[in-house]
């Protein structure tokens, strides 16, 4: 009852005895008076708490038709949330039931018929089978390697649970081909790595135990050893400052400091140093500069690409030209073509060059004293560029190699 029927009805009462004091009214009509009053704010009462119920209950349904919305709302947005995650993945129930699953789980079924699919009956592939009937049973998170159709997945399953009850769980596959690839690719640049250092140290290791022999004393092969030791030394260290180069390249450790630079300047710098080098052979070296243009690059990263790729050409050639060229394509993107006269590169392999080690004609790589990892380095600095890189050579008459930059 609220504030004001407790005041109507103070009222009545108030008037009711000042009608029987005052107005010597019969109090039985009093009485009847006062019930038909009483009798209506009553009435009045009811009429609101109807009204009142009435918008509670409506407010009820509103907040359950909400909630349903919601539900439904959820939903939807789980089903598309499941469908969208580039993972196969299926849900299981407390029962063992498969109530969700996407469409890359899919291809790990033997068929597409529509039946009810549970963690001992289903048609999945016998590998997924077992680690599904071991995730339901063991009721615990479970993380399993495994190869389904050549691929590598890692199998996880979590478990689901409610107020500490196991109530299904969740188990999804991790492709980790991509991952397999690169820690055997680490392995195998490990054993490349190590390889290419023990020949330099073995051919210290043993000119110097002669050296230090009891007695030698012969001036000529002394001389002779010393020598090679320096070569051998100068290899070394130059396989250690790629490696080192690689790695930052690798780990993306790389800052570049991007400038305007006019590109000619960095063919000349890379010229300079090895020129002498070109004219021990016999070997001439033309610049063809159609453009002076400008191009915005890390004048030092550049310098070392340019640098492994004429030292690649000279290595590779023993006479006739190296010609260095810049100019514009018709996108109008800056080219530079470094193009030589030398063994050229069977088509099968051209692909192969950039590999880390990779030599084509390992005799000769290790007399010029290559480390093998020069058009790696190459191609990793170009790629920090977000520039392109072209190959074209034909065997017997020479290779060349095409930078496409963006300026």
């Amino acid at each position: 009852m609220n504030r004001e029927r407790i005041r109507q009805i103070l009222t009545i009462l108030i008037f009711a005895f000042l009608a029987i004091a005052v107005f010597d009214i019969t109090p039985y009509l009093v009485i009847i008076a006062m019930s038909l009053v009483f009798g209506f704010i009553i009435y009045e009462m009811q009429k609101d708490e109807e009204k009142r119920s009435r918008i509670e209950s409506t407010h009820l349904m509103n907040q359950v038709k909400t909630s349903s919305s919601d539900v439904s709302l959820k939903q939807d947005q789980l089903y598309t949330l499941v469908a969208n995650i580039p993972l196969p993945l299926v849900l299981l129930d407390s029962d063992g039931k498969a109530v969700l699953y996407n469409s890359f789980f899919e291809h790990f079924r033997r068929n597409d018929d529509d039946i009810e699919l549970t963690y001992n009956k289903n048609d999945f592939k016998k590998s997924v089978h077992r680690f599904v009937n071991d995730a339901f049973i063991f009721e615990k998170e479970i993380s399993k390697p495994m190869n389904i159709d050549g691929v590598d997945y890692e199998a996880i399953s979590v478990p689901i649970t409610t107020d500490g009850k196991f109530n299904g769980c969740v188990i999804l596959f991790q492709d980790i081909s991509k991952a397999k690839e690169k820690e055997q690719m680490q392995k195998q640049f490990i054993a490349d790595a190590s390889h290419e250092l023990k020949t330099p140290i073995s051919a210290i290791k043993g000119m110097v135990e002669i050296l230090n022999r009891e007695g030698f004393d012969d001036e000529e092969i002394r001389s002779d050893f010393l020598h090679q030791i320096e070569k051998e030394n100068a290899r070394l260290e130059s396989i250690v400052q790629d490696l080192l180069q690689l790695s930052r390249l690798s780990n993306d450790m790389l800052v570049l400091k991007r400038e305007s630079h006019d590109f000619t300047k960095v063919i000349d710098a890379c010229v300079d140093s090895l020129e002498h080098k070109a004219r021990e052979k016999g070997i001439e070296i033309v610049k063809d500069y159609q453009t002076h243009g400008s191009v915005f690059v890390d004048f030092e990263q550049m310098e070392v690409a340019i640098n492994n790729l004429l030292a690649n050409a000279i290595a590779y050639s023993d006479h006739g030209t190296i010609y260095l060229r810049t100019y514009y394509d018709e996108d109008e993107c800056y080219i530079f073509e470094i193009e030589d006269q030398g063994q050229g590169i069977e088509p099968d392999n051209i692909e192969k060059i950039f590999e880390r080690f990779y030599r084509i004609d390992k005799a000769r790589s290790r007399l010029s004293g290559g480390s093998g990892l020069g058009l790696s380095i190459v191609k990793s600095i170009i790629e920090a560029h977000t520039a392109e890189m072209e190959v074209h050579s034909e065997l017997g008459k020479g290779t060349t190699f095409k930078i496409k930059m963006k300026y």
